[in-house]
């Protein structure tokens, strides 16, 4: 019988907030790793005492404020101490055969930087786990699961493997990132840097996606202004100021027509999601630096 692996190399880092009722099915899906590194991202429940009795040979640091994902994902790396770290969602869970697999393609791929399992929402059911740039023509928006380690641009930041001297190299995220496009982000400048961004299909982690926000409207106010503040930097840096500029008219223009739509459609999520957006484009037009969120109920973990 092969011997269980021992995972002295890896170092488990999740970001938490307002996490609790993931506490105990983290407990379980941490229990395997003997490196875990826990960071609270400034919670206002009792996730901070659930997580130090649920899993209580993690490393917990607790933050006072939300100040984001990449943000408290830099913290955390920097006490990791071991060649591998893997970045994992509190509402995503990955099997120690499944994070072996994705080891052993790491020592397959000295060059790769960052390699991701496929992720599925059930057993049958699969999430899109890699693409190609956001900003390359016709990205393909359909789940395609791969038969083999292939490479990509974007590897689904709910669960990354990533090499601890690559992540240091790149000097981590980008904390202008508070939520959204941080791991497009990430996982572009490793590429530019010369490493490898690869999906392991042959490894699965199963990934529910938004579980630590209460759902609300203000909750959908807040992530979709980030995902636009987001969009906006992002485009600025890949593509040009003139594609961010551009980006930022067709949202304006649309955005006070389509509230009023909306609104007397009485379509609310969709009313807020465009005045999410709408005030995303004014304030960076503007020159504003609004950061609604800090100190909210909504995830800094990936939400998709």
């Amino acid at each position: 019988m092969k011997p269980s692996p021992s995972f002295d190399e890896v170092t488990i880092v999740c970001v938490t907030y307002n996490s609790s009722t993931l506490a105990e099915a983290m407990g379980a899906t941490l229990a395997a790793f003997p490196h875990v590194v826990i960071i609270d991202n400034g919670s206002s429940d009792d996730t901070v005492a659930r997580i130090t009795r649920h899993i209580p040979h993690a490393r917990l640091i607790s933050r006072g404020a939300n100040a984001g994902y990449g943000s408290a994902n830099n913290q955390a790396m920097s006490t990791v101490q071991t060649p591998f770290a893997l970045l994992l969602n509190p509402d995503c869970v990955i099997a120690p055969q499944d994070l072996q697999c994705l080891l052993d393609c790491m020592q397959a791929h000295p060059q790769a930087g960052v390699v991701g399992p496929q992720n599925w929402r059930s057993e049958t059911v699969p999430q899109i786990s890699h693409r190609e740039a956001f900003f390359k023509p016709d990205v393909d928006s359909t789940c395609t699961v791969p038969d083999k380690v292939i490479s990509a641009d974007w590897i689904h930041g709910c669960c990354q493997l990533l090499r601890t001297r690559a992540f240091r190299d790149i000097g981590g995220f980008d904390e202008v990132f508070f939520l959204y496009y941080e791991d497009d982000d990430l996982c572009l400048r490793l590429a530019q840097a010369g490493y490898q961004c690869l999906l392991q299909p042959a490894a699965r982690a199963f990934h529910k996606g938004g579980a630590s926000s209460t759902p609300s409207l203000r909750t959908d106010f807040i992530k979709r202004f980030h995902y636009a503040r987001s969009r906006q930097i992002a485009i600025r840096r890949y593509v040009g100021d003139a594609a961010g500029r551009m980006h930022l008219a067709k949202l304006m223009v649309a955005a006070v027509p389509a509230v009023v739509v909306y609104s007397l459609l009485l379509r609310r999520r969709d009313a807020v999601k465009w005045a999410a957006w709408g005030s995303a484009a004014f304030s960076a037009a503007l020159g504003l630096d609004l950061m609604p969120g800090r100190g909210s109920p909504v995830s800094p973990a990936s939400s998709t």
